[in-house]
């Protein structure tokens, strides 16, 4: 009885092991697996994004659009330069004051090396004041007018002796006046067409010289930063001829009647700059 007993006791013994060891394998911790992210394949470094540059202004567009028409008092400041062909507008705006109270410095034959070369006084420069029988130096007279906006109109007197040439003077009277005149803003205007017929025209001076000269302005004026104030649409045919019923002389074909001084005011009022608004 009593081997009977030892011997259950051992196998409960035996039994008793093998379940304690089993228990001890399983408990082994499991190996921790971590997660390793692949690297990536070997490639071009991208550069860091630039960051963008101010925006440059756009350039300086010197030809004046079209826009809504201003009063006659836009012109109290203003000042005209121009040969005999602006005298028929100073006529016109003395007579209907679509142009306010501008200034006209304007007389028959003047050219920018006229201006130039007379002397204060000489009988070719325009009066000022007005019958005064003062004639001084344009730069002059536009100083003592105090005008801000100076319009000039000049070169059917000299271009048929080279454009080059006019231009240059041109220039060179221009910065006289802004010596004088620093605040002084520049509306430069094209000379205006002849008729198609105009007995005037010859091989120096003519449509195709005016429309050279013309050209070369419109290069000054975005050069300079001047405007440029393109009456002369308002007075030509399609083809660029001024209009016959515009004309106000058979004998040249150059001048202006009252008709044609109408359009062009009508042109100044509705083409100022913005930025002088």
């Amino acid at each position: 009885m009593k081997r009977y007993i030892l011997c259950f006791l051992t196998a409960l013994l035996l039994l008793a092991l093998c379940a304690c060891g089993e228990t001890t394998a399983s408990a082994e911790p499991e190996e921790e697996y971590l997660s390793v992210q692949e690297p990536e394949p070997p490639g071009v470094e991208e550069e860091p994004a630039e960051e963008p540059e101010d925006e440059l202004p756009p350039p300086f567009d010197p030809v004046v659009p079209p826009s809504e028409a201003v009063s006659a008092d836009w012109f109290r400041d203003a000042a005209f330069i121009g040969d005999s062909v602006s005298v028929m507008l100073q006529y016109y705006n003395d007579a209907y004051g679509t142009l306010g109270q501008a200034t006209f410095l304007c007389s028959e034959s003047l050219s920018p090396g006229g201006a130039l070369s007379y002397a204060a006084g000489h009988e070719r420069l325009p009066e000022y004041p007005k019958g005064s029988g003062q004639r001084p130096r344009l730069e002059d007279a536009v100083a003592a007018s105090g005008a801000s906006k100076v319009y000039v109109m000049l070169g059917m007197n000299c271009i048929a002796g080279g454009v080059d040439r006019a231009c240059q003077d041109l220039v060179t009277l221009i910065d006289a006046i802004l010596a004088k005149s620093p605040q002084a803003t520049i509306l430069i205007q094209p000379v205006t067409p002849m008729t198609a017929d105009s007995p005037r025209a010859d091989a120096a001076l003519n449509n195709e010289t005016i429309a050279a000269y013309n050209a070369k302005l419109l290069e000054i004026c975005r050069e300079r930063e001047w405007y440029y104030v393109a009456s002369r649409d308002a007075l030509s045919d399609e083809n660029g001829y001024l209009r016959a019923d515009y004309s106000g002389d058979k004998a040249m074909g150059i001048h202006l009647n009252y008709n044609g001084a109408a359009a062009w005011a009508e042109y100044l009022l509705t083409h100022v700059p913005e930025a002088l608004k």
